[in-house]
């Protein structure tokens, strides 16, 4: 819903009319979000509906302009479901892997060892930049898989085998660790049936508390959403080939 110009701080008015809800209706919801607008990124816990007017009141202020626009959460804070997407992220980080090309090395005369750029898991081949055009790799100057070895993070050249020209691009491919997601606007490169399986589980899981009747339903449907999340994670297919792995 979008907000209208708030009576006074820490309150808004809902410019929707289809938001017919009782007076207080929204008290024991745990957060209003402002997801797009002047005020992106805050939140409040509602404390007060007013369906008349629809003034929403919520705690701590927060600046909300004419436009704005927020959803409300009944149980789940946005930082919660958050913390549980990226930790479904990270738990398939060495499985889910993503084609990864770096080219932000530059070679230097005598320098035969080159620090890994971050999020490398593996690495199949390396391009030396063409001498000829800048950024060009036409795979006339990749490098023999003799020539080079990785030592804790680093590609060490072998000083027989390779000469590096000052100057010349890197070029690096191999496969990487997916990243956790910082704001709502990034794609996820993970199979989303994963991704919101895993995270209702988590949810479900967060919500056990002891031996009753509520905790019996959310610990059998965590055990339903980790059994789908499982048959889709075992669906990742990665050929590693010949890549060498980064740390041993």
């Amino acid at each position: 819903m979008a907000a209208s110009p708030a009576p006074a701080s820490g309150t808004f008015s809902c410019a929707e009319t289809d938001w017919e809800k009782a007076d207080d209706f929204f008290n024991d919801w745990i957060e209003v979000y402002d997801y797009q607008g002047t005020g992106v990124g805050t939140s409040g816990n509602p404390t007060a509906w007013v369906n008349t007017t629809h003034t929403l009141t919520f705690k701590p202020a927060a600046t909300l302009t004419a436009g704005d626009k927020v959803e409300m959460h009944q149980r789940f804070t946005v930082a919660t479901y958050n913390d549980f997407i990226n930790m479904a992220i990270e738990m398939v980080a060495k499985e889910a892997l993503l084609d990864k090309v770096d080219s932000s090395i530059e070679l230097a005369e005598s320098i035969y060892s080159y620090t890994i750029p971050v999020q490398f898991l593996y690495i199949y081949e390396l391009e030396m930049e063409s001498e000829d055009e800048a950024d060009l790799y036409d795979g006339s100057n990749i490098i023999d898989r003799h020539a080079w070895n990785i030592v804790n993070g680093k590609i060490e050249f072998v000083v027989s085998l390779f000469t590096p020209t000052d100057g010349q691009k890197l070029r690096i491919k191999g496969l990487a660790s997916p990243s956790i997601l910082d704001t709502d606007s990034e794609a996820c490169p993970i199979n989303p049936a994963y991704v919101i399986q895993q995270t209702l589980s988590f949810l479900h899981q967060s919500l056990i508390r002891g031996p009753d009747k509520d905790s019996e339903y959310h610990a059998g449907q965590m055990s339903i959403c980790e059994t789908k999340a499982n048959i889709e994670r075992a669906r990742f297919q990665i050929t590693l080939g010949s890549a060498i792995p980064v740390e041993a």
